[in-house]
């Protein structure tokens, strides 16, 4: 078995012992990153178009709940 290169990087650490090789947590981290980077690019746009999220529900006919909760990674 290859030895992985010594690390004091936390998330490597926790990457290396919970997510690595475990297809499972795999799919849900890759999920998770998309789900961040949706989340990021909506916020963007809305800010880069100058737009408070009471503007853009207004615009879209959604409430500011909806509009807060898309732009949440945790969502």
């Amino acid at each position: 078995m290859m030895r992985s290169k010594k690390t004091t990087d936390a998330v490597e650490i926790l990457h290396r012992r919970y997510v690595a090789g475990d297809p499972e947590m795999e799919a849900l981290l890759k999920t998770e990153r998309i789900n961040a980077e949706i989340a990021a690019q909506l916020y963007h746009l809305r800010t880069a178009s100058g737009l408070s999220q009471q503007e853009l529900a207004d615009q879209t006919g959604m409430p500011v709940s909806v509009i807060d909760s898309l732009e949440n990674a945790d969502y």
